[in-house]
């Protein structure tokens, strides 16, 4: 179920528009394998606002900007990492009981569909899973945020990075 919201979530991400993210993007993003991916855009998700009761606040970066995102043009390249926690509100903290990520590089946006791309972290397949999760988040205000995060996977890999700038809501 949760794999369908996050695929749903990135239709959305995708096709919706706003205003241009301003994060300092020479330090924000994360690297896999000794490559840096640049994340342009992030969005923070929570799913219930109307009371105290916790639910999953999901963080989505991608690396294209919201300019490229709302547009109707082809996107290559496509870079995202995603990740939920249980919580009533984003707080100070560290945060390591991340059960729902996935993180995908190299993805196509053709005709509107994201397609293809290297998936390289999932809560869902048993290779690329996280044995060891560290999201901090350093500072949070109405529209800005401070994070870093890693996740180690079974086969000793991380894919690490940080932001530090604006986020959009949905």
């Amino acid at each position: 179920m949760k794999k369908i919201v996050f695929l749903l979530f990135s239709t959305l991400i995708l096709s919706c528009s706003s205003d241009e993210n301003s994060g300092n993007s020479n330090q924000n993003g994360f690297t896999f394998n000794g490559t840096f991916y640049e994340v342009k855009t992030v969005f923070i998700i929570d799913e219930n606002t109307a009371d105290n009761n916790p639910s999953d606040i999901s963080f989505s970066l991608v690396n294209k900007t919201v300019s490229e995102i709302s547009s109707e043009n082809d996107l290559s390249n496509i870079a995202s990492l995603y990740f939920d926690f249980n919580a009533v509100n984003v707080e100070e903290t560290t945060y390591t009981n991340i059960l729902d990520y996935n993180a995908t590089i190299n993805a196509n946006r053709i005709n509107g569909n994201i397609d293809g791309g290297i998936e390289i972290l999932s809560d869902n397949n048993i290779e690329l899973q996280a044995t060891n999760i560290n999201i901090t988040i350093n500072s949070i205000t109405t529209t800005t945020v401070n994070f870093s995060f890693s996740f180690t996977k079974t086969n000793g890999q991380t894919i690490s990075g940080q932001y530090n700038g604006s986020y959009l809501t949905l």
